[in-house]
């Protein structure tokens, strides 16, 4: 590699030392939080967790175009979140083909926990912008989100 090949984009070198202090901060805010309540959940899971919590109930196939794996990556994710106790799963009964998820107590107690806390920590991360720049902001990463997922 010849020098020019080694030069980093100064703007992807500021993304980047942005997105690791963001990073730290959603660190810290979260650190020692954990109780006996609240079991590791990983990105995919919170995924599931906060779709059911959406729609009341899903069938699985719903879930794994929402997270993107296979049914049977799904099936193991929601094998470990039953086994946690966050979810139940029901054959419906006109169509036993059908599995429906629903969220057990605690499971909703804990996405509505979650995004609790992701609210307050958004709140306050937009709180040092004026209103205008907050829009704007939302309306950037609006953008970029549909511009990499293909949504409108």
């Amino acid at each position: 590699m010849g020098n020019e090949e080694k030069r980093f984009d100064p703007q992807i070198q500021r993304i980047d030392q942005i997105t690791e202090r963001i990073g730290r901060y959603v660190g810290s805010r979260f650190a020692g939080q954990e109780d006996s309540f609240q079991p590791k959940i990983t990105p995919v899971k919170f995924i599931l967790l906060r779709t059911v919590y959406l729609n009341q109930r899903c069938m699985v196939a719903d879930l794994s175009r929402e997270v993107n794996l296979t049914s049977g990556a799904t099936t193991l994710a929601l094998n470990r979140l039953e086994k946690e106790g966050l979810i139940r799963r029901q054959r419906d009964q006109a169509d036993r083909r059908i599995v429906w998820v629903e969220l057990s107590e605690e499971g909703e107690a804990l996405v509505e926990k979650i995004l609790w806390q992701r609210q307050q920590m958004f709140k306050q991360m937009l709180s040092v912008l004026t209103e205008d720049e907050q829009d704007l902001f939302i309306k950037l990463l609006e953008k970029i989100s549909f511009k990499l997922c293909g949504q409108k």
